[in-house]
């Protein structure tokens, strides 16, 4: 994970983010919030295949 993001970030929701760990990502719809991964400003830190730019 990069040094600039912070390890917790707060949704508009207030719903604790943790960019980079969809697991333990209260935001990830399994944790009894909403899901909040298709408006997230880090998505492709816990999805990275779906980056157009990564060619691996």
């Amino acid at each position: 994970m990069s040094k600039n993001i912070r390890k917790k970030v707060m949704d508009l929701t207030d719903v604790e983010l943790m960019p980079g760990e969809p697991t333990v990502c209260l935001g990830n719809g399994e944790q009894g919030f909403e899901c909040c991964c298709d408006e997230c400003d880090y998505y492709l830190l816990c999805f990275p295949e779906f980056d157009p730019k990564n060619k691996e």
